[in-house]
């Protein structure tokens, strides 16, 4: 009984003080908007993840050197926060070069010496769009990294159609698999729908659950920018292509400056998919604010999912009050102070 007791006392205690992860994406280009290793915000997350590096042989290649400063600025501020610090390699776009992460031998030693280079804590293998097919020799590969004591995860599209081939992989060994919840809107299609349709990703969450993945492994990934779509009347409707933004893409800090003028735009959220719609005379955009940031949140907390992850933080807006970061954290990280520095 007294064994039991303990027991029970013992794994009350990890649920109480088990760690969700706030991660926040700085990709190789966020230079391009004046974003610095300096401007992130490492006490409000617990691990950040630097993108992107292509395997070439026996080398792991940054995806632009010009950046490559701007890694080791990160590495250094990130270790001095105890925040830790994941390459991520590979990516969509990368899949030619992928092929010989899943063929490669000695892919250890590769990546063993770029992580003794560099002082970085672990790897993420992104397949990018990767096919059903491809999934398993991925998942194969990062088992293999493993179980040569490389700290590695996977980030794979949420797309329910993988969650059978997702859950063949030895998870025990695997730090988690993150799924991309990026990049629903596309000009490509007739009637404008949500960026990230957040009631669709909490079913995608519970899909890979039930396939077997451990809960505990399963990480969204949420974009901090919006789709603009011209000519659009809201969800459902027609348009001219895209609206406003880079190609039509909106880093959720400047939707946000769009707003100033009240009478710009009428905003509201969409029920059904828990996302975020903004109308004005000349575009639509869809994107995720704090309501759909905090349903995803209150889903991985209740679920016991690992974390949320933002893509990317260059995208958040540098005030707390109205900051995604800041939301998701409140919920997952209740024991952190999200209040402005003076």
């Amino acid at each position: 009984m007294k064994k039991n007791l303990l027991f029970f006392i013992l794994l009350c205690a990890t649920a109480l003080f088990a760690q969700n992860e706030v991660i926040a994406y700085f990709p190789h280009w966020a230079q391009y908007s004046q974003f610095k290793p300096s401007d992130v915000r490492y006490n409000f997350i617990t691990e950040v993840r630097y993108g992107y590096l292509t395997p070439s042989g026996s080398e792991l290649l940054f995806a632009d050197e010009s950046d490559k400063d701007n890694f080791l600025a990160l590495v250094k501020l990130a270790k001095a926060a105890k925040v830790k610090v994941r390459v991520a390699v590979g990516g969509l776009g990368s899949e030619s070069s992928m092929s010989q992460i899943y063929d490669a031998k000695g892919l250890d030693d590769v990546f063993k010496k770029f992580q003794n280079e560099y002082g970085i804590d672990a790897f993420e293998l992104d397949g990018g769009a990767i096919s059903e097919g491809d999934l398993p020799k991925l998942l194969q590969t990062a088992e293999g990294l493993a179980s040569a004591g490389i700290s590695v995860n996977v980030a794979i599209p949420g797309n329910e159609a993988l969650a059978s081939a997702a859950s063949k992989a030895n998870f025990s060994s695997i730090d988690n698999l993150s799924l991309w919840f990026t990049d629903d809107a596309s000009a490509n299609d007739s009637q404008v729908k949500p960026n990230s349709n957040t009631s669709n990703n909490i079913r995608t969450l519970a899909a890979f659950a039930s396939a077997g993945v451990p809960k505990n492994k399963l990480v969204p990934i949420l974009p901090f920018y919006g789709k603009t779509f011209y000519r659009a009347k809201g969800l459902g409707s027609s348009h001219e292509g895209v609206g406003s933004g880079n190609d039509g893409v909106l880093p959720y800090k400047d939707i946000l400056d769009k707003f100033k003028d009240a009478n710009a735009y009428s905003v509201s959220f969409d029920e059904s998919s828990e996302s975020e719609v903004a109308i004005s005379e000349s575009e639509t955009i869809v994107f995720n604010g704090i309501p759909s940031v905090l349903a995803i949140s209150k889903a991985v907390k209740e679920n016991g999912y690992g974390g949320v992850a933002a893509f990317d933080i260059s995208g958040d807006h540098k005030e707390p009050i109205v900051s995604l970061l800041v939301t998701a954290g409140q919920v997952l990280r209740p024991e952190v102070s999200y209040t402005k520095k003076k």
